[in-house]
C-alpha cells in the first residue's frame, strides 16, 4: 500500500517533497517523484512495498517511451491473468509488480482500462499524448483520494494533509455539511468538511485536461436476481467465489493476517485462509473490553468467540484489551483519519494494526463489506418486516410503535437495545424509499439537531446546498431490482465508501500496514448482485448463503448468533468513564466561542445522555470529535498539533 501525489497545471517541483513527507507513514521503503515542466505536471508517491520488493517496483513509473506516467496505491488481484495477453501485444515487463501492468493496459485501453481491474486502488495517469491526467478510485472505494481545483490547477493526494502543502488550499470549515456529519456520523459523497476539497467517489474518476476537469462514474453494478439457480447451487457458487477471492487476495511478499471478531464474516475469511493454506500460521487480532463494559449496549461480547474460532481452525490469535483510557488517542486518531468521523471503531482498528505491525504483518485481511454484499444488517431485517407488516394501517402501526418505545424505555433505560431498535424501526415505518434509507441510517434525530444549531448556523443551512444529496443520486442509480440490493448498493457507496474504508484505510496506513477487504472482490460482489433477496436474507436469518457455505468449516453457534459490531462500548464510555472529557470539550464556553451550536441545547442533550433518559452518546462523541477536529485542522495547522 502506498500514498500517491501530484499537480497539474502548475509547475512546482519542490511541492512534492512536501506532499510525499506528509505521508511518510503511508510508504516507509521508498519514495519517488517526477515532473515535466513543459506540461505543468508532475507526480509523487511513497511506497510500502508488498509485491516485488526491488526496487524495480519504483514509482512514479512510466511504459517505455515515457509517454504514459503512473503514481498508483492499491493492489490488483487479476494482474497475473493480463499480464501475458500485455506481453503477446509486444509489451516488455522490468518487474513482477501490478503496477507495470497497469501501465500497459492503460496504453491498450485508455480510461477504459478500469473496467478491466479486480482490486483496490488509488491511481493517477499522466497521458502525455492525450496531455490529460486521469484520477481513480476503485469500484467500492477502498482506497481513498482527495483534490483540490483553483484556477484550472489540480491538486491531488491519498491523504488530505498532503493536500493542504498546495499552495492557497483554504483551512475553513464547511458548515453547510454539518448536520449531515450529524446524522450520519461521517460525510457521503464528494464533499468533505474543508470547504473546498473534495473526494473522488467511490467508482469514480476525473479527467483534467485544458485546465478544465470532467468528474465521471465508471463503474455500475447491475442488481439481476437470477431465480433458476438452486438453493444447493449458490451455496456452492458462494463458496467457491469466496475461496477463490481469498486466495487471490493472500498473494504476498510480506507477511499476512486477518482481522478476527468471531463474527460471520471475519470468521468465513480466515477459515477460507486456513482452507487455502492447511498447513500455514495464520496470525489474527482481535480485542477484549472489560466484563461490565457492554451495560448500556446490551450486546453480547465477540472475544470469546474469535477464541473458540481460533483454537478450531489452528490460528495463532493476538488480543489486547480495550480500556475507556483508550480516548487519550482521539487527538491521533483525528489526525490519523483527517476528517470528523465519529464512529469509535477507529480505536480497535488502529491498536491491533499497530501491533500486528510490530508483530511483523505488514498486511491484514478485514471482513468488512460482509453486511452489505450479503445483507448481513438488522435494518435489511428491517425491511423484511415491513413487507410483512404492509397490511397493517400505517395510522394503526404508529400508534403501538410508540407505546412499545416508551414502555421499554422506562423497563430498560432509554439506551437499551429494544427502544433504540424500535425508535429506529418507528421512524422508518412513518416513510418509503429514500426516507425511509435515511431513517435507517440516522444516529441522532433531525429534531434534536435542529434544536443544537446556533441562529447563524441556521441561516446558512437555510440557503446552502445540501451535502447529502449524493443520496438522492446513489438511490436513483441503482440498477436492477429488489429494494434490499438498492439499500445494499447505497451503503456500498456511502457507509463503506465514505466511511469505514476511509477509517480502515487512514488507521492501518498510519502504522504502515495494508488491509485488504476480500467481500469487495469484484466477481464476488457479482455473484452477490445476482442471488435472489430471498436466499441472502432468507426470512430473518442473515447472510444465509454465506453462512450455509460456512457451515462445512464453522459450528452453527459462531455462524448464526446475533450480530455485534467491531466497536468499543461508546454509551459506557461517554456516560461514565469520560464524562469529563465530554464537559471540557462541550463547555458553555467552549460551545459558544465555536459558535455552531446554542450552549444550553448542547449542555441538555449531554445531561440527557448521562441520565439514560435518550440515546445521543453518538450524537454527543460526534460533537466532541468536531471538536477537536476543528482545533486541529482549521484552529492551527495540524503538523503543529503535538500528539
Amino acid at each position: 500500500m502506498c500514498g500517491i501525489c501530484g499537480y497539474v497545471g502548475d509547475h512546482q517541483p519542490e511541492l512534492l517533497e512536501a506532499m510525499c513527507a506528509a505521508m511518510a507513514h503511508r510508504g516507509p521503503d521508498d519514495q519517488g517523484r517526477w515532473t515535466d515542466e513543459a506540461a505543468a505536471v508532475g507526480l509523487g508517491h511513497r511506497r510500502l512495498s508488498i509485491i516485488d520488493l526491488s526496487p524495480a517496483g519504483h514509482q512514479p513509473m512510466s511504459n517505455e517511451d515515457g509517454t504514459v506516467w503512473i503514481s498508483y496505491n492499491g493492489e490488483l488481484y487479476n494482474f497475473q491473468e493480463h499480464r501475458p495477453r500485455l506481453e503477446a501485444r509486444g509489451h516488455r515487463f522490468v518487474s513482477q509488480t501490478d503496477t507495470e501492468v497497469l501501465v500497459h493496459l492503460y496504453e491498450e485501453e485508455g480510461p477504459d482500462f478500469l473496467q478491466s481491474l479486480n482490486g483496490m486502488f488509488a491511481i493517477a495517469i499522466w497521458d502525455a499524448r492525450r496531455r490529460q491526467l486521469l484520477l481513480a478510485r476503485d469500484h467500492a472505494g477502498i482506497k481513498p483520494l482527495y483534490y483540490w481545483e483553483r484556477g484550472g490547477r489540480l491538486y491531488f493526494a491519498s491523504e488530505i494533509r498532503a493536500l493542504l502543502k498546495a499552495p492557497g488550499v483554504p483551512r475553513a470549515l464547511n458548515a453547510a455539511a454539518v448536520p449531515a456529519y450529524l446524522t450520519f456520523l461521517w460525510l457521503p459523497g464528494r464533499q468533505t468538511l474543508f470547504q473546498e476539497i473534495r473526494k473522488v467517489e467511490p467508482g469514480g474518476c476525473l479527467i483534467w485536461k485544458d485546465g478544465r476537469t470532467e468528474v465521471r462514474s465508471w463503474f455500475r453494478l447491475a442488481y439481476e436476481p437470477d431465480e433458476s439457480v438452486p438453493e444447493a447451487e449458490w451455496v456452492e457458487r458462494v463458496h467457491d467465489t469466496l475461496l477463490d477471492a481469498i486466495r487471490r487476495q493472500m498473494v504476498s511478499d510480506v507477511p499476512l493476517g486477518a482481522f478476527l471478531s468471531g463474527g460471520t464474516d471475519s470468521s468465513s475469511i480466515v477459515a477460507c485462509m486456513r482452507q487455502c493454506h492447511p498447513d500455514r500460521e495464520i496470525k489474527c487480532y482481535t480485542y477484549d473490553v472489560p466484563p461490565d463494559a457492554w451495560a448500556r449496549d446490551q450486546m453480547e461480547p465477540d472475544y470469546p468467540y474469535a477464541c473458540r474460532v481460533a483454537e478450531l481452525l489452528n490460528l495463532n490469535l493476538h488480543s489486547m484489551v480495550l480500556q475507556p483510557d483508550v480516548i487519550q488517542l482521539l487527538p491521533k486518531m483525528i489526525f490519523s483519519v483527517e476528517e470528523p468521523d465519529a464512529d469509535p471503531s477507529v480505536f480497535p482498528n488502529y491498536l491491533i494494526t499497530k501491533q500486528a505491525r510490530e508483530d511483523g504483518t505488514t498486511v491484514l485481511l478485514s471482513g468488512m463489506g460482509g453486511d452489505e454484499v450479503f445483507l448481513g444488517y438488522r435494518s435489511f431485517q428491517a425491511l423484511r418486516l415491513f413487507e410483512r407488516l404492509s397490511w397493517i394501517p400505517r395510522p394503526l402501526l404508529s400508534p403501538a410503535l410508540r407505546g412499545a418505545i416508551a414502555a421499554s424505555s422506562r423497563l430498560l433505560g432509554a439506551q437499551s437495545a429494544l427502544p433504540r431498535r424500535l425508535r429506529k424501526f418507528h421512524q422508518a415505518s412513518l416513510g418509503d424509499g429514500l426516507q425511509r434509507y435515511l431513517a435507517l441510517s440516522d444516529w441522532s434525530s433531525e429534531a434534536v439537531r435542529q434544536r443544537l444549531y446556533s441562529p447563524a448556523l441556521a441561516d446558512l443551512l437555510r440557503t446552502a446546498d445540501d451535502p447529502a444529496a449524493c443520496l438522492n443520486d446513489y438511490y436513483a442509480e441503482f440498477q436492477g431490482r429488489g429494494e434490499m440490493n438498492r439499500r445494499s448498493h447505497v451503503l456500498v457507496k456511502t457507509f463503506l465508501g465514505a466511511h469505514n474504508f476511509i477509517y480502515s484505510d487512514k488507521s492501518s496506513m498510519a502504522n504502515s500496514l495494508e488491509v485488504r477487504v476480500p467481500y469487495m472482490d469484484l466477481e464476488l460482489m457479482r455473484l452477490c448482485a445476482a442471488i435472489p433477496e430471498r436466499l441472502k436474507l432468507k426470512g430473518l436469518t442473515t447472510k444465509f448463503l454465506l453462512k450455509k457455505a460456512m457451515e462445512r468449516y464453522l459450528p452453527t453457534n459462531i455462524l448464526y448468533r446475533s450480530k455485534a459490531g467491531f466497536a468499543p462500548p461508546l454509551r459506557k464510555w461517554i456516560a461514565e468513564d469520560l464524562a469529563e472529557v465530554v464537559r471540557d470539550l462541550l463547555s458553555p464556553q467552549q460551545v459558544a466561542a465555536r459558535g455552531l451550536f446554542r450552549p444550553a441545547e448542547v449542555e441538555s442533550v449531554v445531561s440527557e445522555n448521562c441520565r439514560n433518559q435518550a440515546d445521543h452518546a453518538y450524537l454527543v462523541y460526534a460533537l466532541v470529535t468536531l471538536e477537536l477536529w476543528t482545533r486541529m485542522f482549521i484552529d492551527r495547522a495540524a503538523e503543529e498539533v503535538v500528539l
